[in-house]
């Protein structure tokens, strides 16, 4: 025991006295600094989304078959790690006041928007535009052939913001 203390005792003493004499020590410990390893930037797209909501006329309310058309949505997007947005965007025919039409997309699109947020969708990766009849995908006159405007024209439909 009592050479165990001298055998430290020198080897401290010897220490101080590098130390005192201009020699090194041991260095102090280096803090290590944590590796922040970002994702490469990418390019973001917005990509059009072939699925379409459709609505009744005068109507802003989705229907059970529309809601199960969304879960399958949110679903896919849930898989993949590269969408940044969802803008979802509202449609209506061309019959009747434009004004109207164009308060009703907004509606149609913000009720689809509050249903994905109701999904689990955060709200701040949602955007909403009301176009009103400006983008009709079928021609229509109104009164005649009302069944392709109402499967075509009166719609909500997405463009995701993706990371390329």
């Amino acid at each position: 025991m009592v050479a165990r203390r001298l055998v430290l005792g020198t080897v401290i003493a010897l220490g101080g006295l590098l130390a005192a004499c201009g020699g090194r020590e041991d260095p102090p410990p280096r803090t290590v600094q944590p590796v922040i390893v970002q994702a490469p930037p990418c390019a973001e797209q917005w990509v059009h989304m072939p699925m379409m909501i459709n609505f009744p006329t005068s109507g802003a309310t989705i229907d059970q078959q529309n809601r199960e058309i969304l879960r399958e949505l949110v679903a896919s997007a849930q898989a993949r790690n590269d969408i940044r947005g969802v803008r979802v965007e509202g449609h209506t025919d061309t019959c009747g006041n434009e004004l109207n039409n164009m308060v009703l997309s907004r509606q149609r699109a913000d009720s689809v928007a509050a249903e994905l947020v109701m999904m689990g969708v955060p709200r701040e990766l949602i955007s909403t535009v009301g176009n009103g009849s400006t983008q009709p995908r079928a021609n229509e006159s109104c009164g005649r052939n009302q069944a392709l405007s109402e499967q075509t024209n009166r719609r909500v439909e997405f463009t995701l913001l993706v990371c390329r």
